[in-house]
């Protein structure tokens, strides 16, 4: 149809923390950038869905709200239902939504079969009923170890939605880095697939430093930001951090930003600030503008979640990294590799102590400029440049015109 608007569903596989909506409202805000006439509509569990500014032409279905526990089981958040009942509910709001939005291409963050096999359904009925659909799946950098990836895979059958189902896979990262082709066990079909797009970085800074730091009283001390992401389990690092504070006889010689995460329990944050008797340290709950602070730092204490790095990476900033522990082993990948290459300092978990970060803050501090990264942060603008090929080369902006990916030619989609 001549005046036939492109439409991306996307789906946000959000059940703890905030990682998988930022990077999903991050693509959808580059494809709305540089596609004429997008229309966009994101599904997501997450209970911080409005607290984002959204970009235009993009609606939200919000699913009910799933958490994850440390043993890696999924439980209904708020509600008063049984998983069963919840997973079966969600399975008709995202099959609904695909039947009334027709999406011309489904992109789905992460998960290739959803929270258990929710997305099964949905991909099943555009396959069949909607086969000019184009079913794309993103994967970060890492997803876990090879083992527990290998053992989730192969009871949740993703290799054959990879190779049978999915049209295109997209890697927001780098082979070289880390290589999930070789890693997961991907099939000559699946890696035929395959387009690395290199990490999601170039964030939007709205702020000037200066003003950031006259706001928090900074003056000429180094500013040093400390972020959990969500908070769901960053309490042990907000409270050793403080702890190091108290613990020194002198001065803080640096203003500390603290955010504790919207997702940390209320109990917690109310300790946190409890505890907070520094002068030169700004608790805050919540931004939806951390990356307009982080800017402003001269360093950053975080975990080594797929955003915060690619943030950190992209404002050029020397960093503490402290990986989850619990659940996956993506972050102590990632923040192995990172410190290996010289562009983070690494604090295990189980070496967090609060002279210990301290002595890593100042060192961090105190260290020279970062060496050259190495890696390719332009990966935003090559997915909505790829998701413009599939719609049609005629559908991107001149300014944003890209070679068309290999894996794509091979299919056949689209023309450069």
């Amino acid at each position: 149809m001549a005046n036939h608007k492109p439409r991306i569903l996307l789906y946000s596989h959000d059940t703890y923390g905030l990682g998988h909506l930022r990077r999903s409202l991050a693509i959808a805000r580059q494809c709305a950038a540089d596609i004429k006439d997008v229309y966009q509509l994101l599904l997501t569990g997450s209970m911080l869905a409005g607290a984002f500014s959204l970009p235009p032409h993009l609606d939200m279905i919000k699913l009910p709200a799933l958490s994850k526990s440390s043993n890696g089981a999924y439980k209904p958040r708020v509600l008063p239902l049984s998983i069963n009942h919840l997973i079966t509910w969600r399975q008709q709001i995202i099959l609904q939504a695909a039947i009334n939005f027709k999406p011309d291409i489904f992109l789905v963050d992460k998960s290739p079969a959803g929270v258990q096999g929710e997305l099964l359904p949905v991909l099943r009925y555009l396959k069949v009923w909607s086969p000019e659909t184009i079913l794309v799946l993103g994967l970060r950098d890492i997803e876990d170890s090879p083992e527990k990836t290998l053992n989730e895979w192969t009871c949740n059958g993703v290799h054959q939605l990879l190779d049978e189902v999915y049209d295109l896979i997209l890697h927001y990262g780098q082979r070289e880095f880390f290589d999930p082709i070789t890693a997961y066990h991907f099939s000559p079909t699946a890696a035929s697939k395959v387009v690395e797009t290199g990490y999601l970085g170039h964030v939007r800074v709205t702020c000037g430093a200066k003003r950031v730091r006259r706001e928090l009283g900074v003056g000429k001390s180094p500013l040093v930001v400390v972020t959990v992401g969500g908070g769901g389990d960053g309490y042990p690092i907000i409270k050793t951090y403080l702890d190091g504070l108290s613990a020194t006889s002198q001065a803080s010689p640096f203003h500390s930003l603290v955010v504790t995460g919207p997702l940390m329990a209320q109990r917690q944050r109310e300790l946190l600030h409890q505890a907070n008797h520094h002068s030169h340290l700004t608790l805050m709950d919540f931004t939806p503008d951390l990356v307009n602070y982080m800017a402003a730092a001269d360093l950053v204490v975080s975990m080594a979640g797929y955003n915060s790095v690619c943030e950190i990476l992209s404002l050029g900033k020397r960093a503490v990294l402290i990986p989850r522990q619990s659940m996956r082993a993506e972050q102590r990948m990632r923040a192995e590799r990172l410190a290996a290459r010289g562009l983070a300092r690494l604090l295990r978990p189980e070496e967090l102590a609060p002279a210990r970060l301290l002595d890593e803050i100042r060192a961090g501090l105190e260290a020279g400029p970062l060496p050259d990264i190495g890696l390719d942060l332009n990966g935003l603008s090559r997915i909505s440049a790829t998701v413009a090929n599939l719609l049609g080369p005629s559908q991107l902006s001149d300014s944003h015109r890209f070679l068309q990916p290999a894996a794509m030619a091979a299919k056949g989609m689209g023309a450069p």
